[in-house]
């Protein structure tokens, strides 16, 4: 009768024993300065040397670039803080130059704070602490390379600004991915127990070109069967390297029988611009900035002059668009713009000064512009809505836009992650910063409601007040948060979605010559008080 519960004991000291042989049977011994071995490649099953390698790229990159430098210590330190969203018993304490670890109330680590800034110092203190760490936590312990990663960044790029992060590789490799687009077919699916059901195709990719319709059932991919395969598993079925071959068997609605097409694999960059024709205006909407965004916008406005004898106008829909890549927000504004700066960013590192200029040549060939801008305008958006503005070529309609007036430059890790640090702030053409500011319409349409003729009735009573408020915008100190946020009331940011009638008071706009002429004029009062 004794035994059950003598062999329950042994069991419950076996599994002990196994973990703390896990830990290298040293869990009652925290990690010093004088039993830490820094030089072992692995240790308890972590390797160390991979990690450290991750850790001092990462942060050598981001005391060089980082917009305002940041103390090494101060970032080490967050970072290893953000190990408590692993084990929320892991805690730290400093005093008297040292660092000490705990998980719960058990020393896990007491390690000499370095007293210089060298990162390499500090990097090594960081793992002293994560590998004392590891042995009193099975939590920490079960956490792998990625997971200390992500928290060590997440934590640590907080204390920058809100737009600096981490992504571990997968994450980094979809960003990589929305930049710069994938190698594929170009296709949206749904998978059912039939296979993969095609629910629509991009223009001029390698599924279009092979005449496969909406609607086809793909049910093998090079031999193998879709059905019961995850979404992931399909994508990496149907991606490959750009010009390699892939053979699919498709089952079409109205065909008796299933049959094969051999497809080309291409390069798929999501597309960002949508555009139309409404009362002899062209309406380009460009919902993000990624690589093909300038050509996409390119051919669309050519085709659209091509095929229609009187174009009016055109209008930038630049609502909703939260931005995206800077080198596409400078080549869409010189699209319509024969000079003039562009934008001007400015941070700290050599390589992030810049001032862009626009070449000759107006694809518009100077038709009358407008930009539509709301409070999810952003980034890009915002650069080019300035560009247009500040140099007279055409004026904003809508709200005040986001005031994300940071420059992001992209790191990639030796782990195939990347992180997004912010490294210089942009600067409109008339010289103020942009961020927390963002950019005044001309027509401001915040809070209003009503046909456009009425709105824009009350726009000609009170449209010439915008000369006064933009002077101010100006000169509005880059730091000065409360007289921007007062700035930013005068117009407020607001979401202006597609069924507000923004759209019809450009229309309007861009329909009367005398009343468009009028609202361009502001732009030139306001630069004569420039000068």
């Amino acid at each position: 009768m004794t035994k059950i519960p003598i062999l329950k004991s042994l069991q419950g000291f076996a599994a002990a024993c196994a973990f703390i042989t896990l830990s290298g049977c040293a869990s009652d011994s925290p990690i010093t300065d004088a039993n830490w071995p820094q030089n072992k490649s692995s240790i308890d099953g972590y390797n160390i040397e991979q990690s450290k390698r991750v850790l001092l790229h990462g942060l050598s990159e981001i005391k060089e670039r980082a917009l305002d430098e940041p103390a090494i210590e101060k970032l080490v330190v967050m970072g290893l803080r953000g190990l408590e969203d692993i084990d929320p018993l892991f805690s730290i304490t400093e005093t008297n130059g040292r660092l000490r670890t705990y998980i719960g109330t058990e020393l896990a680590s007491d390690l000499i704070k370095p007293s210089s800034n060298r990162i390499k110092e500090w990097v090594d203190m960081f793992h002293g602490a994560v590998i004392g760490s590891r042995r009193k936590s099975l939590l920490l312990h079960s956490a792998d390379k990625e997971q200390i990663y992500h928290t060590f960044f997440e934590t640590s790029l907080q204390g920058l600004d809100p737009y600096s992060r981490y992504a571990g590789k997968l994450q980094a490799r979809s960003n990589r991915e929305t930049r710069n687009g994938f190698s594929g077919i170009g296709i949206r699916f749904l998978i059912d127990e039939l296979g993969l059901t095609i629910t629509g195709i991009q223009n001029n990719a390698p599924a279009a070109v092979a005449g496969l319709q909406v609607g086809d059932i793909i049910t093998h991919v090079d031999g193998i069967s879709i059905n019961s395969k995850k979404r992931w598993s399909v994508r990496r079925l149907l991606r490959g390297a750009a010009g390699t071959k892939t053979k699919f068997t498709i089952i079409r609605e109205n065909l008796g029988t299933a049959f094969p097409a051999t497809l080309t694999r291409g390069l798929i960059v999501a597309p960002t611009v949508d555009t139309k024709v409404v009362d002899g205006i062209a309406v380009i909407k460009i919902h993000s900035f990624n690589q093909q965004t300038t050509q996409s916008v390119n051919v669309e406005l050519k085709r659209i002059l091509t095929a229609y004898s009187s174009i009016l106008g055109i209008i930038l829909d630049l609502r909703g668009d939260p931005g995206g890549l800077l080198d596409q927000a400078v080549s869409v504004s010189d699209l319509f713009m024969e000079t003039g700066h562009i934008v001007s960013t400015r941070g700290r590192h050599l390589e992030s000064i810049q001032l862009y200029e626009a070449f000759a040549g107006d694809i518009a060939e100077g038709r009358p512009l407008i930009v539509l801008t709301d409070s999810r305008s952003a980034s890009a958006a915002e650069i080019v809505a300035a560009a247009i503005q500040d140099n007279g070529r055409g004026f904003v309609v809508g709200t005040s836009t986001y005031g994300k007036g940071t420059v992001q430059t992209v790191i990639r890790l030796p782990n195939n992650g990347e992180i997004t640090l912010t490294w210089s702030q942009f600067h409109a053409p008339d010289g103020y910063a942009i961020e927390n500011l963002g950019i005044l319409p001309f027509v401001c349409t915040s809070g209003l409601s009503g046909s456009a003729e009425k709105v824009l009735r009350s726009w000609r009573t009170t449209g010439s007040r915008i000369a006064n408020i933009k002077a101010q915008w100006r000169t509005v100190a880059p730091h000065d948060v409360i007289a921007r946020s007062g700035l930013r009331s005068l117009c407020p940011a607001e979401v202006r979605p597609d069924t507000s009638n923004d759209l019809e008071i450009a229309i309007s706009l861009l329909s009367d010559p005398q009343l468009y002429a009028q609202a361009l004029g502001y732009t030139a009062i306001t630069e004569a008080q420039q000068e």
